[in-house]
């Protein structure tokens, strides 16, 4: 079984495009709507990975990533954001984010998943291109 991914957006049509381009690369996915949505199924079931909207009703992604740094057992889980902020005003808080990698929306899907492989199995490994 691939890597367990938590897809954070409250995009709808966004989530399902990217829970099937991932899985098809051998991905497990799972969706939240906002960051409560997220809070809880992170405590349910951790993922090896998560992409994260900054901006999302409820619950931010900000806060999100403030919580999962706060807790020594999840502040290891590595974090891709994925946003529509202007470049410039998530540069100033990507170490605060803790995010391995940021993308900005619109984004190229096979960036995206050479982006997850990277995080989760380092350069040059992982899942093949196309899956």
């Amino acid at each position: 079984m691939g890597a367990r991914i938590l897809l954070v957006d409250d995009e709808p049509d966004l989530v399902q495009a990217l829970s099937v381009r991932l899985s098809a690369a051998g991905y497990v996915c799972d969706a939240a709507g906002n960051g409560r949505e997220a809070l809880e199924r992170i405590a349910q079931h951790r993922p090896d990975l998560i992409i994260l909207d900054l901006l999302m009703p409820e619950v931010s992604g900000y806060e999100v990533c403030r919580r999962l740094k706060a807790d020594p057992q999840l502040a290891e889980i590595p974090l891709i954001v994925l946003t529509a902020v202007p470049e410039k005003a998530v540069q100033q808080n990507a170490v605060w984010l803790g995010a391995q990698s940021i993308l900005h929306k619109p984004f190229d899907s096979d960036i995206l998943l050479q982006t997850v492989r990277e995080v989760l199995h380092g350069p040059g490994e992982g899942v093949s291109a196309y899956g």
